[in-house]
């Protein structure tokens, strides 16, 4: 060695340096290769109860269950109550910090201890701070004895407070033990100095003595055959304490910072800064010696009346776990999408929603990286082929990878595959149902025994059908394949060629399809599981209504076929027909289910969270009731004292009842009713967690309330709420009949008085009307009177006239037909209607003697409406005439030629119309010929039948209508008067003009 240049020395020298910088490159890269693919958590399926959905404080100190089944959070920001859904937060002024902890149901109060060493408590919904138990701003938890009474020692001697008789006791003979206590059996176990003490309230007593330096004690429990004690970072934070003796144990890792330890049913539960550990009573490790939420500090541990169990932290609020054996593995907080065996039954295949290929080791329960794809997209099937050892992924493509790890890409936008032999797979993809050989010898297919006739251009392609491919199944007994796509399900063989399956002659729309013992399932996406035994369809839902209809994924284990559906997986048994129902109340997340996968007595079901695991065999029947509390009562928005009898004011009838549903486990299934007086159960929705009674009648209410849990378990007994309304004092018998007797002897008086002025009035009424009528009437003879002789002059004129002539033919004529005339006159004069045909027939007497006297100037028509029965219809005597002698008088007379009269009768509906129609001069020129000849001369005849309309109209309901028309030609020369007179069908007023 003495010849070797030292120049060797010093290149071995660079060489061994190099060789471990290398070394240690090398192990840091294993290092952090293994730390990537083992980069998981696994962890209790949870709900998390923090800021995010109302807590005021992820700091969580303690945690307590009272006996009506609220839980109580102690936390950074004070106390809160929580049901399920809502929380109820307590503060007072007087509080030195906000922070509490210690919680603990001492006669329906919960109390608490700040960090301060002071106590509260919460009765009748308030906190507020207790005086009896004074503190020296040290905090030292609190014991309980006997359930009533507190016990503490913060290092100025021992003080109990006694909740129930009020008593306060303290004294210092052990005032220098501030180690931690724990009450069992009625006994305060502590250590002092070298000595366990025991004090059962009254009188102290050495339970054991050691003759050496005792550690720091922070918790002790009691067992059967002695303690165990906690310190809380020592190298060993556990020791057995019996005999005389402490031990150290080493239950936990090294290092651990010890927050609580809890001894619930038969479990022994240690928190600490870094995870809960769970050891039997005989300090064997429960759960694998699994560490459950390791990356939290963990504060409080408690099992609820449902037996879920609760964890407080430090970071993260309070974790509800509804079964601990359901576990969460989840790596890089991926979502998990698909499942597959793989290898052996030690490993899964693992699909993710970006691409990536994962396998996970179920002894080990680690996960490790296969392959990621280059884009992102979700993995929607896995396959692995035992006999090739190839896995095939169905994403934006699908992939083939060999044992080798290569990778064969197949252009198809993959949904689904089915093996058919060791060459050729069915594939489900975006736009059909395609066949693919992966055997290519010089560009020619192998034969298959489904090839279609259009191929793609790759010649290992071959499509079967052009619709959107849902899910494929080959039976490789029957050389089937079954396809699902957007337009049904077929079934293809070599014998039978393409058969549709169809159910009622509709088409099945399916998502998935599995197959058990020959008989093929079907999923659909809205109408539940279809059984296919061969070509006999059966839909399973129309028997049994609890399976699910919307079906994604299915996989079969013995006799029981698995379906994923939202939100929930069951279990259907083929042979008991029964259901299984898993959901969020039996350790599922509440997160969207990807596939399922079932082997070796354990259920693997890929979620958006995470991979779940739970056993096969798990109890899912939640035997716990639901408890309905309630909490307030409102009546018109004011509160009320809940009391067993609670009577209300009548006006207080607008009833709100505030109820809180005490199911954590399956509070989402749980349903809740009600009835009032033996009525009808009605159910409240979900989301409502109280009733609203409205404007309720008075008497006595009985309310009753229960709750059903999703496996139709329910308390024996029901919630009862009973009140009563009082009846309002207007609805009570002697008042109803004091206001009947006041009414009846008002209505007395009122009618007696009113029956008396009535009698009274009718008397003057009568005598009212009677003078009416009378003068009525004298004011119509009177006008006929005055009426009848104006005619009878014209008529004793023209007679005379002929006489002087020497006429004796026609004034003897004339004569006739006025003495017939006067005779109709005179009778008509003492009727107030008469009929149209004696009305026409006067008047015709009329213009016949008008036409004698006016000789050939003179001509007239009368039309009548031939559907006008004049025999029958009424009209008032006398009104037609004067206005016919109007326009003989005042338009024809002054007319140089021939004047004609048109009397035309219609009826139109329930009204006579009477129009007087003549081509004489016209109103205005008669008026000025007669203001000529005759100084202020006014027509008698014209204010006679105004002044007479007027009365006749008083008597009627309906009013005589006149209108007079002057005709006039296109320069404004008159051409004569039209006269229409609408005359309603008579309908006379009672005991008016009759």
């Amino acid at each position: 060695m003495g010849n070797v240049p030292i120049f060797y020395y010093k290149y071995i020298r660079q060489c061994s340096t190099l060789l471990a910088t290398t070394i240690k490159a090398v192990c840091l890269y294993i290092l952090c290769t293994i730390m990537y693919v083992h980069m998981y958590a696994q962890d209790p399926v949870h709900s998390t109860i923090n800021t995010n959905n109302g807590l005021p404080s992820n700091t969580v100190y303690n945690i307590l269950q009272d006996a009506d089944g609220y839980i109580w959070l102690g936390h950074d920001k004070g106390l809160s109550k929580y049901d399920g859904s809502s929380y109820t937060h307590y503060k007072t002024t007087i509080q030195q910090g906000k922070s509490v902890s210690n919680l603990m149901e001492i006669n329906k109060a919960i109390w608490c201890q700040d960090f301060s060493g002071n106590f509260y408590y919460v009765y009748n919904d308030t906190l507020t701070k207790s005086t009896s138990i004074s503190s020296n701003g040290v905090y030292a938890s609190a014991s309980l004895l006997y359930g009533n009474t507190i016990i503490v020692n913060n290092g100025n001697g021992m003080k109990q407070y006694n909740t129930s008789t009020k008593v306060y006791k303290a004294d210092t003979i052990y005032r220098n033990s501030m180690q931690a206590a724990c009450a069992a059996q009625d006994n305060l176990y502590f250590f002092c100095n070298t000595n366990l003490m025991r004090y059962n309230g009254t009188s102290y007593a050495i339970e054991q003595s050691f003759n050496k330096v005792i550690p720091i004690f922070y918790f002790l429990i009691k067992l059967q055959n002695g303690l165990l004690g906690f310190t809380r970072n020592a190298k060993e934070a556990t020791y057995e304490i019996v005999n005389n003796t402490i031990t150290p144990i080493p239950l936990l890792p090294p290092g651990q910072l010890v927050q609580d330890v809890s001894i619930i049913q038969d479990e022994i539960w240690i928190s600490t800064t870094t995870g809960a550990y769970c050891f039997t009573l005989q300090l064997v490790p429960k759960y694998g010696g699994h560490c459950f939420f390791k990356s939290n500090s963990i504060t409080k541990i408690i099992k609820d009346k449902e037996n879920n169990y609760w964890f407080g932290t430090l970071n993260d609020g309070a974790y509800l776990v509804p079964d601990i054996n359901s576990m969460l593995y989840a790596y890089n907080n991926k979502a998990i999408t698909a499942l597959s065996n793989y290898a052996d039954n030690t490993q899964l295949l693992i699909g993710t929603a970006t691409n990536e290929v994962l396998t996970f080791n179920v002894v080990q329960k680690t996960f490790y990286k296969k392959y990621k794809a280059d884009r992102q997209h979700e993995i929607l099937d896995l396959k692995y082929d035992t006999t090739t050892r190839n896995a095939y992924i169905c994403s934006d493509k699908v992939y083939q990878i060999a044992t080798n790890n290569s990778i064969t890409e197949i252009n198809l936008g993959g949904k689904n595959i089915a093996f058919i032999n060791n060459n050729s797979i069915a594939i489900a993809f975006s736009n059909g149902i395609a066949l693919y050989n992966n055997t290519n010898e010089s560009g020619v297919t192998k034969q298959v025994p489904f090839v279609g006739p259009i191929y793609f251009k790759e010649a290992t392609y071959a499509l079967l059908v052009n619709a959107r491919g849902r899910a494929v199944y080959y039976n490789v007994a029957s050389e089937q394949l079954y396809t699902a796509t957007s337009i049904g399900i077929s079934q293809y063989s070599i014998s039978k060629g393409i058969v549709p399956i169809t159910y009622n002659n509709k088409p099945i729309y399916a998502s998935c399809f599995t197959m058990l013992n020959g008989v093929l399932y079907a999923g659909t996406f809205s109408d539940g599981l279809y059984a296919i035994n061969n070509t006999t369809v059966t839909h399973l839902n129309a028997a049994n209504a609890t399976l699910s209809s919307s079906v994604s994924k299915l996989t079969t284990n013995g006799d029981n076929i698995w379906l994923v559906s939202d939100g929930c997986v069951q279990k259907y048994n083929v042979i008991t027909k029964q259901v299984v129902v898993y959901n969020t109340a039996d350790g599922l997340p509440k997160a969207e289910i990807k596939d399922i996968l079932v082997q070796n007595g354990n259920v693997y079901v890929a979620t958006t969270v995470g991979l779940i695991v739970f056993d096969e065999l798990k109890n899912t029947v939640n035997s716990t009731a639901p408890t309905i509390l309630i909490n307030k009562i409102t009546a018109n928005g004011k509160l009320i004292n809940k009391t067993d009898d609670i009577v209300l004011k009548s006006y207080e009838n607008n009833i709100q009842v505030n109820l809180s549903v005490i199911a954590y486990k399956g509070a989402a299934y749980t349903t809740v009713q009600y009835k009032i007086n033996n009525g009808t159960w009605q159910t409240l929705e979900a989301s409502a967690k109280y009733i609203q009674l409205a404007s309720l009648a008075s008497g006595k209410y009985t309310i009753e309330l229960r709750a059903i849990n999703e496996d139709g378990i329910q308390a024996k007994d029901n919630t009862i709420l009973r009140f009563s309304i009082n009846t309002p004092i207007y609805k009570r018998v002697w008042f109803i009949l004091f206001c009947i007797a006041i009414v009846l002897a008002l209505m007395y008086s009122y009618f007696k008085s009113r029956l008396y002025n009535e009698k009274k009035r009718n008397e003057l009424m009568e005598e009212k009307i009677l003078l009416e009528q009378e003068l009525q009437q004298s004011m119509l003879t009177s006008i006929k009177s005055q009426m009848n002789p104006h005619f009878l002059f014209n008529a004793l004129n023209t007679i005379q006239s002929y006489i002087y002539t020497n006429d004796k033919k026609l004034a003897s004529e004339y004569l006739g037909k006025f003495s017939d005339l006067t005779r109709m006159i005179l009778d008509m004069s003492n009727k107030n209607t008469v009929t149209l045909a004696e009305e026409l027939k006067a008047l015709e007497l009329y213009l016949q003697l008008e036409m004698l006297r006016f000789e050939d100037k003179l001509q007239y028509h009368i039309i009548v409406q031939p559907s006008i029965t004049t025999e029958t219809l009424s009209i008032p005597s006398m009104l037609i005439q004067p206005y016919v002698e109007n326009a003989i008088k005042h338009g024809l007379m002054h007319l140089k030629g021939v004047g004609t009269i048109t009397i035309t009768i219609t009826q139109h509906n329930d009204v006579i119309i009477i129009s007087i129609d003549d081509n004489g001069v016209g109103r205005q020129a008669s008026e000025i010929i007669n203001n000529q000849r005759h100084k202020g001369h006014n027509s008698f005849a014209t204010k006679a039948n105004e002044k007479r309309l007027d009365i006749l109209n008083k008597g009627y309901n309906n009013n005589i209508a006149l209108h007079i028309q002057d005709k006039v030609d296109q320069y404004r020369n008159a051409l004569g008067t039209t006269v229409t007179i609408n005359i309603p069908l008579l309908k006379p007023k009672p005991n008016f003009l009759n």
